[in-house]
């Protein structure tokens, strides 16, 4: 049976902006199946509102802060807002990841249900990392993601290309869950049990901006009860942004 949905959590609202989390498993936009429900019609019913447009969206799995206007006059102004905000995802990965920091770039290209790295004809592809921690007997890492560019799949995709799925996740996962290792040099191919999820642990959890010159605002959306068993040690604050510069 499909998850009933309602009473989505507003983390942020101006006269024209709002910011609110979508939870798993809903689709941001209509789809095919017109008796489908959508998180951006379900909001705006919610809300009683005449006008809501969707600013950016998420993958179907992944949850957390969704962008939307209020106000048709102000969609321009809504764009600028996303171009220029820092946006932050939380991600559960397959492994141990050595580095501590590392950012990783390519092109890509949108496919039917996937995305793959092109060298031509593609659209850059930049995301920034920082492992918040390592679990080794349990085989994962989690990380926090900073998105430079805004490609579809484009955290999922990195992670997978560097050898670190993210933990559920379907598309870019392994299909052999013996391979974990396999796609890494740095970690020896022997069998080696990894995480399950029933979803992809992707959470898009801050976003910072300037709404108004000289004003800027930070938002956090905790992750849902699914991340909660591998953030032991990890302090889900404001602090978190300050891993990244926020330029």
């Amino acid at each position: 049976m499909p998850k009933e949905h309602s009473n989505f959590r507003i983390f942020y609202q101006s006269d024209f902006f709002l910011f609110a989390e979508k939870p798993s498993g809903i689709p941001v936009h209509a789809t095919k199946d017109s008796k489908r429900e959508n998180f951006s019609d379900l909001l705006q019913k919610q809300l009683n509102l005449p006008f809501l447009r969707t600013v950016n969206r998420l993958d179907l799995d992944t949850s957390g802060l969704v962008f939307f206007c209020k106000d048709p006059e102000k969609n321009k102004e809504a764009d600028q807002i996303l171009r220029t905000s820092v946006k932050i995802y939380l991600c559960v990965a397959s492994g141990i990841i050595p580095e501590d920091r590392f950012t990783e770039t390519c092109y890509l290209k949108d496919g039917n249900k996937r995305v793959k790295k092109v060298f031509s004809g593609g659209d850059k592809a930049v995301t920034e990392f920082v492992v918040l921690k390592r679990n080794s007997k349990e085989n994962y890492s989690v990380l926090l993601a900073k998105l430079h560019t805004g490609r579809r799949h484009q955290i999922r995709f990195h992670l997978s290309e560097k050898g670190f799925p993210i933990v559920g996740d379907q598309v870019y996962g392994f299909s052999d869950k013996s391979l974990l290792g396999e796609k890494n040099k740095n970690t020896k191919p022997h069998l080696r049990e990894f995480p399950k999820a029933e979803r992809s642990l992707l959470h898009a959890l801050g976003v910072s901006f300037f709404e108004r010159e000289g004003v800027e605002e930070k938002i956090l959306c905790p992750p849902p009860q699914d991340f909660r068993k591998f953030l032991e040690g990890i302090s889900i604050d404001p602090s978190l942004f300050s891993e990244f510069s926020l330029k």
